[in-house]
């Protein structure tokens, strides 16, 4: 596969030979098994335009850091993907820096072969979370009855399929949040799992969900996703809609009655 084709990870580092064989011996081969093509912004584009270096990261699938150096211009790079709704990976040999609360990939300054295979197998987890189209799961069996199939809503709304994963994510979610697996999952239910990235993408556009790291621990191990939650905004849309929803049924009950009353 040539790069041309392949999904593009936007790669930061601090300058130096330890991070040169950290891209070349951990982070390369995991990009490549993840069938990513890296691009470094200090060694392919030492000197960059800062609207080409905002393109550039909203053209990419996903943006690595390592933040060991508290780097000024990788944190803008980080903010840029956040903002943009980018899938991050944090690596860092340090302590958190300035209190930042965004999940990191930890690993020891002075670090053994071990170590370097324990971050590789980190790093390829976290990309694996991120990146993963949800319908390429297979179904979990159903433990719960299938969310009805909402009514189709006016034109100037969302569409149908929409109003199906923003509801999904309201009602399926926990403290947690719901993963884009989950949603997958649930969507083929509705027979809707080809069309779950596109309407993450709609909601994610008009600010009805958003997506947030979050840790989960299944007993020893320790696992990161980047989990859905529904917004202020999408939980007010749901109330109109179904405000609107209940009256459409009200008035159809109410011409009905008189039709047969007649």
């Amino acid at each position: 596969m040539s790069e041309r084709t392949q999904r593009r990870c936007i790669v930061l580092l601090p300058p130096g030979p330890h991070y040169d064989r950290l891209f070349n011996e951990i982070l390369d081969p995991v990009l490549f098994n993840a069938g990513l093509a890296s691009y470094q912004f200090q060694r392919d584009s030492p000197s960059i335009p800062i609207d080409i270096f905002v393109d550039e990261i909203e053209q990419a699938e996903v943006l690595f850091a390592d933040v060991s150096e508290n780097t000024p211009e990788i944190w803008i790079a980080a903010g840029c993907a956040m903002a943009l709704g980018k899938p991050l990976v944090l690596i860092s040999s340090d302590a958190i820096p300035l209190g930042i609360q965004y999940p990191l990939i930890p690993y020891p300054a002075d670090a053994f072969p071990g170590d370097y295979i324990q971050l590789q197998q980190n790093i390829a987890d976290r990309l694996s979370s991120a990146l993963a189209p949800p319908d390429l799961f297979e179904p979990e069996p159903i433990l719960h009855a299938p969310l009805e199939q909402p009514p189709i809503p006016p034109a100037e709304d969302l569409a149908p399929y929409e109003v199906i994963a923003l509801t999904i994510i309201d009602v399926r979610s926990t403290e947690t949040g719901l993963s884009p697996r989950d949603l997958g999952i649930e969507m083929k239910i509705h027979d809707s799992a080809h069309l779950t990235s596109h309407a993450m993408n709609s909601l994610k556009r008009r600010q009805f969900i958003e997506k947030r790291p979050v840790q989960l621990s299944h007993g020893d191990e320790v696992h990161f996703s980047e989990n859905l939650f529904l917004t202020n905004a999408g939980q007010e849309w749901l109330m109109q809609y179904h405000r609107r929803a209940a009256s459409q049924h009200r008035s159809t009950s109410r011409a009905r009655h008189l039709m047969h009353s007649r």
